[in-house]
């Protein structure tokens, strides 16, 4: 297993409901249980297929075959970056998309906003495609594991699984954009208190 940093950028109405989202304690739920409120073990079982998985990547807007509703309400992942490499074979170079770039673009709402905010959280990998295993995120951002041709691969994507637990979220920033300068600026952090680390999860023993 993997434990990664990532970000999920999200644009919100204000300041008040993107610090209520960490002191609420909740953590960050997917739309399917946001939409339905009650979910059960059963119905997680049925929706964590690699089938929703691609239509959550691919065609996040398109329709979702089982309820005719659009994909995105009814989705039970939840998208994160971390960033990647695109490689250019023809220039003979790589391309960076770092995570805080491409959150940025989604908590801006494709740049038609002129701030962002951003909650930067860690999440444990699984080493393999393990859609239907609800506690380990999916690296879709791979190509060595997800090698099916995706417009999408440059977000860098990491799929969480039906929520995001409370502690993994160490915290939400505010960033500003100003257009005539053409920067992004962090305006303040909100720093959860029940943030736990990850390095609980380290494998480095020490000796008795």
């Amino acid at each position: 297993m993997i434990v990664q940093w990532c970000i999920k950028g999200i644009s919100l109405g204000g300041d008040d409901e993107a610090k209520q989202l960490i002191d609420s304690g909740e953590g960050l739920h997917c739309n399917w249980w946001r939409d339905v409120h009650t979910i059960t073990p059963l119905q997680i079982r049925e929706k964590l297929t690699s089938t929703n998985a691609d239509h959550h990547v691919n065609q996040f807007d398109g329709i979702d075959p089982g309820s005719g509703r659009p994909f995105r309400e009814v989705t039970p992942f939840i998208s994160f970056t971390a960033g990647t490499v695109e490689r250019d074979a023809v220039a003979k170079t790589n391309l960076f998309h770092s995570a805080r770039s491409v959150a940025l673009w989604f908590g801006t709402d494709f740049g038609q906003r002129d701030h962002a905010y951003l909650y930067t959280c860690w999440v444990v990998l699984a080493p393999r495609p393990a859609v239907e295993i609800e506690g380990v995120a999916e690296e879709v951002r791979d190509l060595n594991a997800y090698r099916r041709f995706s417009a999408f691969q440059t977000e860098g994507e990491i799929l969480v699984k039906i929520a995001l637990p409370d502690n993994q979220i160490r915290d939400c920033e505010k960033w500003t954009f100003d257009r005539h300068r053409k920067i992004f600026t962090k305006e303040w952090a909100h720093i959860n208190p029940r943030f736990t680390s990850p390095a609980q999860l380290s494998n480095i023993r020490d000796v008795i």
